[in-house]
Order: structure tokens, then sequence, then C-alpha cells
């Protein structure tokens, strides 16, 4: 599969290696360039008297046998901790912050890549894959890229803005699309003004020369409606002239609504693929290798709880994961315990609460007042990480199930709704609710499976500056 990003393009499979050779060429030459040679015996100069100024007062005379003392970093501080080549093990095997581009790292999501290839190498659709942030969109359209490229496709991928329009979008391919050379004379003529819809289908239609698929991650960022309509219009006549180009749109959203304006014409050859949480068997399968492949391995209790505070995201079991884990290596152990699990997971919660101040701060005050409705948050928070959005009549028929209680669960559910409104946004059909930060809901899970607070919450920054001018002219 190859990549677009801003323009640069990577060459395909058979050059990808041309990149990094050139980028090891260039580290070797840089080898040359160097020609210092650090001589091994550097004077200190340590006799040279010091300019005056240091000190206010004049310097005692010293004893002799001190005259000549070595410098030492001993002396100056205490000892730096030598950094364990274990943790640099533990990022990379629990690695958080880039996508999986191996199928073999892609844990769980075997009948996701067939329904892609049937549907959109096989039966030419287009696709639409959506989910919440985290939850392994990235990771699925590149493997099904390298498995259309397989199949004898050319994927192309690529990701886009904010700012993005019509045109935006689709120039990157230009230049990079399989196509004859009246083609690529014809696409460089483009270059130089808009691109519009119908000349882009044209060209797509009678100049491709092989079966091409546009993956375009991060699609929920385009903000122009104009633009998500020429899309979908676009993908309407592709579909509509039998183009060899099928299109691949890539973004959080709670459905295919929340990502495309699709023609009721357009839906019969649209594939919308949810990316729904993990089995939990298939998470454990995926924190074991993660383990292995750090030299850790994990006791049972421990694999069961990281697995359940991940609830089905792939991204927060590499992350609890990997903060248990650096607990682990601390210990200087290789086997990671419960309390290892349980002391990763406050410390995974201090780092999102660094991140996501406002959000944990909202959170930490919804728990400490709900009272009795505490349980029913907590359930929306697991309903948010299984379907992707809440609303108060999934709150109440879930609340009868799981929590029981009768009636007494409607008031509940109206009562969570209104205190989590700050932190949700309205899905397109304005019915159900979205976490405004999708990472969220495990962190409202783990935070309300900690001990109710005896004290109110702590005081603001601007309460804690009053508290400390208390005094001051009256204040």
């Amino acid at each position: 599969m190859t990549t677009l990003d801003q323009g640069f393009a990577h060459s395909r499979s058979s050059q990808k290696s041309g990149i990094f050779d050139r980028f090891l060429s260039l580290t070797r030459s840089g080898e040359k360039r160097n020609e210092r040679v650090i001589p091994d015996d550097v004077p200190l100069h340590l006799d040279v008297p010091a300019l005056p100024g240091f000190r206010h007062d004049a310097p005692e005379a010293q004893p002799e046998e001190a005259a000549h003392r070595p410098l030492s970093m001993s002396a100056m501080a205490a000892p730096i901790k030598p950094i364990s080549l274990r943790r640099d093990s533990i990022y990379a095997a629990f690695n958080t912050a880039m996508p999986v581009t191996d199928r073999h790292g892609l844990a769980g999501r075997n009948s996701e890549l067939e329904k892609l290839v049937e549907a959109i190498v096989v039966q030419r659709k287009h696709a639409v894959i959506f989910g919440t942030r985290g939850s392994g969109k990235t990771s699925l359209a590149r493997v099904f890229g390298d498995l259309a490229d397989e199949a004898g496709c050319v994927a192309l991928y690529a990701s886009a803005n904010g700012e993005a329009d019509f045109d935006s979008l689709f120039r990157p391919f230009l230049t990079e699309l399989p196509m004859s050379s009246a083609g690529q004379e014809r696409a460089r003529k483009m270059m130089s003004e808009p691109l519009d819809v119908s000349r882009l289908s044209a060209l797509l239609v009678e100049e491709v020369r092989e079966r091409s698929i546009l993956i375009i991650d991060e699609y929920d960022r385009v903000q122009s409606e104009t633009a998500k309509q020429d899309v979908a219009t676009l993908l309407k006549l592709l579909t509509d002239i039998h183009s060899p180009v099928q299109v691949v749109l890539v973004g959080i959203a709670s459905d295919i609504d929340g990502l495309i304006a699709a023609h009721p014409s357009l839906r019969r050859h649209l594939v919308p693929q949810r990316v729904a949480p993990i089995p939990k068997p298939e998470l454990e399968r995926l924190l074991l290798s993660c383990a292995s492949n750090a030299r850790l391995s994990i006791d049972e209790d421990a694999l069961d709880a990281l697995s359940s505070a991940a609830m089905g995201s792939p991204y927060h079991a590499r992350l609890f994961g990997m903060s248990a884990a650096l607990v682990t290596e601390s210990a200087a152990r290789d086997r990671m315990l419960l309390s290892d699990v349980e002391q990763g997971l406050l410390s995974a919660l201090e780092d999102w609460q660094e991140m996501s101040g406002q959000t944990h701060a909202l959170f930490r005050r919804i728990l400490w007042e709900a009272g009795s409705t505490r349980r029913m948050i907590a359930l929306a928070a697991v309903v948010a990480s299984q379907m992707s959005a809440i609303s108060y009549e999934r709150l109440v028929k879930l609340g009868h199930e799981v929590l029981g209680g009768g009636s007494v669960n409607e008031g509940q559910a109206r009562d969570a709704m209104m205190r989590l409104q700050p932190a949700l946004v309205a899905t397109p059909n304005g019915e159900l609710w979205m976490f405004e930060d999708t990472l969220a809901p495990q962190f409202l899970l783990l935070m309300a499976k900690q001990p109710v607070q005896s004290a109110p919450p702590v005081q603001s920054p601007a309460e804690e500056m009053r508290a400390l001018l208390k005094g001051v002219d009256g204040l």
C-alpha cells in the first residue's frame, strides 16, 4: 500500500526499501563528515585560579592535602539510575502511538478483514470504516490495504485534515494512480486548477489502468459539508459508470451517517464496517503477545483485570498493559502480578488526568455528587465503550437487565444523562450521544470503581489562590 502524506508519496511495495536505503546511506555519509577526533586525555586545568567575583568573602587557606582535590560527579549529585533496556522493549511491545501495519499484530479483526476484501476487492463496492478513537480503525485500514495490494490492486492511503475540501482530499492521489501516458498528461493539466467531481470521475473511469483503492483516513476531521456532499456524489458516479476505482473512508463515528451524507441509491453500493470492541479472549491474546515481546509473563488474574479494564479497546489494552509492565520492570520481576496491574491502572489514570484535566475534573465532581446514580454513570461508560453511543432509552433498558431495580432506574438514567451532558456530543441524527473524548469511558469506569470520596473535590485553581490571599485587604 502506498502512503501519501501532504504531497510526499512513498513508493509501492517493490520500491519500499529505496527510502530506507537512502536514509542509511545518509547516516553512513554523516559519519565521514565529522572528522573531529576526541583525544583520550583532556586536561581539566583544575589548577588555574578562578576569576574573582564568585564569593563575597575572602577565600580561606586550604589544607595542603586538599589543594588538588579531583573533580568528581559523585561528590556533586547522587548516581543516576541506569536506563533499563527492558523498558525500551516494553515501550516497543505495547506501543500505543503507531497503528498496526502487520496483519499478525492485528488482533481479533479477521472477520472485518474478510468482509472488506469480499466487498471492496471482489464486489467492487465503496466502504466506510467507523468506530471510536483507539478502536483500531487505522490499523484495520492499513492491513486491508496490504491485502488489497497482494490481490493485485493498487491501494493508496492518505489522511484528511479539518480544512480539507474536495480538491485537497483527492489531489494527492493523482500522481500515484496507475494511468496511461495520456491520462498522466491529463492529470498534470488538471493539477493546475481546482478539481471538480465530474472531471475527476471521468479521469478515474477513462484513464486508470489497474484496480485502485483510495483510502482516506481521519475523514471525520473534514468540516466542510460541501466537501462531504461532493465526496458522496463522486462515489455515486464511480459506481454508476463502473469505475476501476473504489474509495474507503475511515473516521470516528457511531454510524455511517456520522461520516457521509450518502445518496439512497449509493447505500446499495456502500459497505459500512463498524470497528467494534474486540472480544475478551482476543484482547487477552493481544496482551499475552505484547508481554511475550517484552520478555514478560502475566498472571491469570492480572490478565483478566487488564482485559476487563480495556473493555474491548486494543488501545486501552496496550496502554494499561504498558503501565502495568513498567511497574513489573521497576520491581525487577519477569512476571506481572495483579498488584502491578492495579498500580499500573492508577498510573494510567493519572497520566490521562494530565492530558484531559477538564474531563477528569468533571467526572470526579459527577461521581462525588452522584449518590445512588453512581452505578448508572458507570453503566453509561460501559455502554459507550461497547455500543459507541448512549441514550436515555438505552440506559433504562440496560439498567433493568444489568442492575435490576424496576422503575427506579428510569430516574437514575435521566439523572446520569443530565450529569454527563457536558462531556457528550450528539450524533448526526440527534437521537444518540457520544463522549466527546471517545477514549474517556474506560477512564470513567476506573474512576467509578475507586472508593467514594468523603470530602468535596479539590478546589479550582482560582479558589486555591483566593484561599492563599485570605487576610489581604479584608479577603
